[in-house]
């Protein structure tokens, strides 16, 4: 059978093969019915006599070929099916596949592979492809790899897969081209140390409607921003946690527990539901990680022209000018108005935003300039519910946070733009890699048990602001049984990295993860 005992077998060169870029033809640019030359590693569509795949065979002796969507190999010009087993390895780099002890061991396994190349890798600390000014896409994307809930939901296909989307909708090529980035990130069978983004920027590029580029530096934060927001539509996650739509299935589900003879004990749907993974109302996998909820303070204080026009006496006459007016009789009497009096909203929120104090305009004594230095719990003083900050629109509102969810993003301001360019402000943020507690942030009437957070990514910003001028890196926590060890990606370069100097960076985006069994740990200490 010529099927199981193909003689062209040891043509084919695994050091060309790159599944990483477009399925695309390389004569006809069209991504139906393509073939890979498992020779020389290009793209050709077709098998019949008249194809790109079967002229390729003829004239340059190539004669292996994989289907790149079915995953069979053929034999052109014969055309024949080959069925051999060795060729397992190159079906699994095309689509990596991960069962659930599979994930489960990811974070029980800390082992290099050796890729084919020779070189040893991490799965999960694989640099990425700077293909020309994707670098802001690059440490986004890292980041996210390496939460846990995230991953493990993108590892496995199936997960997704099954969503539906309306016809024509692009969105769901995000999705799809986010779970293959995973899946080959955190790939232990790879067949070199590094994976080349390229259909995951060409998605973001087409889904955003080329507002982020490769060939155009952005900014980190306005992608992840959008990045959640787009997955989340694509996956019809929805953003509200207390929904009508799961007050309605809750309250059912009440009725239902209460005719019968269940109880809570016994039927864990209804403690899942009471929380907020009730299974019959899709959350999203984002909602559930990154999702938090605020109480925001809002008050309005009476403007300078409110004042005046509240003065009987005009602002020009000589009057004013010998006995000026003190016009805290009409703030007082305004403060007592509707208008002004304290509003209170719930609101939820993906990243809390930090605001750092002004750098110093001038020189030290030895004419260099000072580089300041703030705690990160300054930082978050903006959330105790104590500290209010002002607003364009006369308003003053002050936030203290009612939910923390299981990953917390922060987004350190460090960016102004004005008239001509933009400026950086080069504080620095002292911030322990371990255990912060957000006790102090908590409402009083919220049940918050656990407040601890572990830093697991840290995005770093170095050089000029403007355009083109500055790079960006991120600090990944490689989590594992032996002590957890930090490594630094900068595009393709990957080097490990010790936690004392994480803090000495100008931190730009970090994702804390949250600590469970607060108290317990506290007991045992």
């Amino acid at each position: 059978d010529r099927s199981r005992s193909c003689p062209y077998l040891d043509t084919i060169n695994r050091s060309l093969l790159d599944f990483d870029f477009e399925k695309l033809c390389s004569v006809s640019l069209s991504h139906l019915n393509v073939y890979a030359c498992l020779v020389c590693g290009k793209y050709f569509q077709g098998r019949g006599r008249k194809s790109h795949a079967y002229t390729h065979s003829v004239e340059f002796n190539h004669h292996v070929f994989l289907n790149l969507y079915t995953l069979k190999f053929y034999c052109l010009p014969d055309n024949y099916m080959i069925v051999d087993s060795s060729l397992e390895d190159i079906t699994y780099v095309l689509n990596p596949t991960f069962t659930k002890p599979d994930i489960r061991q990811l974070s029980s396994d800390a082992k290099l592979m050796r890729a084919y190349d020779g070189t040893t890798y991490l799965p999960g600390i694989v640099g990425l492809n700077n293909i020309k000014a994707n670098d802001y896409c690059n440490v986004v994307l890292q980041a996210l790899s390496h939460v846990p809930p995230l991953r493990n939901y993108f590892l496995r296909e199936e997960n997704y897969s099954h969503i539906k989307r309306p016809p024509g909708d692009i969105m769901i090529l995000l999705s799809q081209r986010f779970g293959e980035l995973i899946r080959k990130l955190w790939n232990p069978r790879n067949f070199k140390a590094h994976v080349s983004p390229h259909e995951m920027l060409q998605s973001i590029v087409l889904c955003s409607r080329k507002r982020f580029q490769i060939t155009k530096q952005g900014d980190p934060l306005d992608l992840l921003t959008w990045f959640l927001n787009s997955m989340n539509v694509a996956l019809n996650g929805s953003k509200k946690r207390n929904s009508s739509k799961w007050n309605q299935h809750f309250n059912l589900l009440n009725t239902f527990f209460k005719n019968t003879n269940f109880t809570p004990a016994k039927t864990p749907i209804l403690t899942l539901a009471k929380h907020q993974y009730h299974p019959l109302v899709n959350l999203g996998i984002l909602t559930k990680t990154f999702q938090g909820e605020m109480k925001i303070y809002s008050r309005k204080i009476p403007s300078p022209e409110t004042l005046k026009k509240g003065n009987h006496i005009a602002p020009t006459t000589i009057l004013t000018s010998i006995f000026p007016f003190q016009p805290e009789d009409i703030k007082q009497k305004l403060l007592k108005e509707a208008e002004y009096q304290e509003t209170m909203e719930r609101s939820p929120f993906l990243y809390l935003a930090l605001d750092l104090p002004a750098a110093p305009l001038y020189k030290d004594e030895l004419e260099h300039n000072i580089i300041p230095q703030v705690p990160l719990a300054t930082l978050l003083a903006k959330f105790n519910g104590q500290s209010e900050k002002g607003k364009r629109d006369s308003t003053m509102k002050r936030f203290e946070i009612t939910r923390l969810p299981p990953y917390l993003i922060f987004y350190i301001k460090r960016f102004t733009k004005n008239l001509f360019f933009i400026e950086k402000n080069p504080t620095i943020v002292n911030f322990p890699v371990t255990n912060i507690d957000l006790e102090e942030l908590i409402a009083v009437d919220a049940d918050v048990p656990n407040t601890c957070y572990d830093l697991v990514a840290n995005i770093v910003h170095d050089g000029d602001p403007n355009e083109g001028k500055g790079s960006y890196r991120v600090h990944i926590l490689h989590q594992s049984p032996v002590p957890n060890k930090w490594y630094e990606l900068q595009d393709l370069h990957v080097s490990d990295i010790l936690p004392q100097m994480i803090t000495l960076s100008e931190a730009y985006i970090q994702i804390w993860a949250l600590r469970k069994g607060k108290k317990a740990d506290q007991e045992n200490a």
